[in-house]
Formats: structure tokens, C-alpha cells, sequence
């Protein structure tokens, strides 16, 4: 992942690619990781109704909790 992005700027594939256990994350939130995972996190939560601001806190605590 570049550390130039913020997470809601990275792609849902790029993150899940770079931090697995986002997946459970995107799935809580409804968030498709299969054909729509080419869209950012934030484009991405606005699409599939999630909300942006817990969605990337929940991205956040599992990627530090894996660290």
C-alpha cells in the first residue's frame, strides 16, 4: 500500500492485497470485494452504503491489531 494515501483513497483490493484481514472488515460493512473491489475505500463505502468514517476506523483497528 502507499503510505502516501490515506486508506480511504486506497483500493479496496490494494488494501485487502497488502493487509488481509481487512476482508472481514469490508464483508461487516457490505462492502463488495469481489467485482467492485477496483473502487476506493471511499468510493466504495458511498456505493455499497456503508458508512465512510466507521468503515475506516474498523480498517484502522484491524490493520493495528494484525501489526
Amino acid at each position: 500500500m502507499d503510505v502516501t494515501k490515506t486508506i480511504a483513497d486506497e483500493t479496496v483490493d490494494a488494501l485487502m492485497a497488502a493487509h488481509t484481514e481487512t476482508m472481514a472488515v469490508f464483508n461487516a460493512f457490505g462492502v463488495d470485494t469481489c467485482c467492485g473491489a477496483h473502487r476506493s475505500v471511499r468510493d466504495a463505502a458511498s456505493e455499497d452504503g456503508a458508512d465512510e468514517i466507521k468503515l475506516i476506523a474498523a480498517l484502522r483497528l484491524a490493520i493495528s491489531g494484525a501489526s
